[in-house]
């Protein structure tokens, strides 16, 4: 494939459920579109397209010192903190996000996510973790409705094609699954132009966001 391609991912917690991804090339032409089940097909597109960036909507590492998020394992966080650090900052900017602690609701996810990663990085892709909802606020400011809402979603599709005019054709089959892969690989082709800024440490994961003053305030 000529030019940059960057994706999208905005994963679900299981393969019941379709997964939304969504890919652009340097000129924020849209690439490709789809919703896709299993793994499998998902890591199957990325290596059909082989994208410079793959960006996933999901927590992809563990707080440094947990092994698993099994209340059964003796295992323990090395912070106090229990969450990972990146966790913390979005927080502490205003920012909610889901907890990555052992009490966790959304452990299927996290497992997936992680094992993806782990599947694509020993392909050879890189892989960031991103977070549309921080993506959005950074993007379009406060305050940001509901996503699964009909407001929510009329807000996402203005705003997005302001992003990416070359969305206004598929805009009627986009729900909010699409838009949110949408705003990963526009979060991914930010990177590219490092244009984003990284929240967290190294060490234990890294979230990121675009700049502050991309914001349309």
């Amino acid at each position: 494939m000529k030019g940059l391609t960057v994706f999208g991912i905005d994963l679900t917690s299981t393969e019941n459920k379709p997964t939304a991804c969504f890919g652009l090339d340097d000129k924020l032409q849209v690439v490709y579109l789809g919703l896709l089940a299993r793994d499998s097909d998902i890591i199957d597109i990325i290596n059909l397209y082989s994208p410079k960036i793959t960006a996933i909507d999901a927590p992809l590492s563990l707080p440094v010192g947990l092994c698993c998020l099994e209340e059964s394992c003796s295992c323990q966080p090395r912070s106090k903190r229990k969450n990972r650090q990146c966790d913390q900052e979005l927080r502490k900017g205003g920012i909610s996000c889901y907890p990555t602690t052992k009490k966790t609701f959304i452990k299927p996810l996290i497992y997936r996510g992680i094992a993806l990663k782990n599947k694509l990085y020993q392909m050879g892709f890189k892989v960031i973790e991103v977070y549309p909802y921080a993506s959005k606020v950074r993007l379009f400011g406060k305050p940001i409705p509901r996503k699964n809402t009909p407001l929510g979603i009329a807000f996402l599709k203005e705003h997005l094609t302001t992003l990416l005019p070359a969305l206004k054709p598929y805009l009627d089959i986009f729900n909010h699954d699409l838009c949110d892969a949408a705003i990963a690989a526009y979060t991914a082709f930010l990177y590219c132009q490092n244009m984003v800024d990284a929240v967290g440490n190294e060490e234990e994961g890294l979230i990121f966001i675009p700049l502050e003053q991309l914001s349309h305030h």
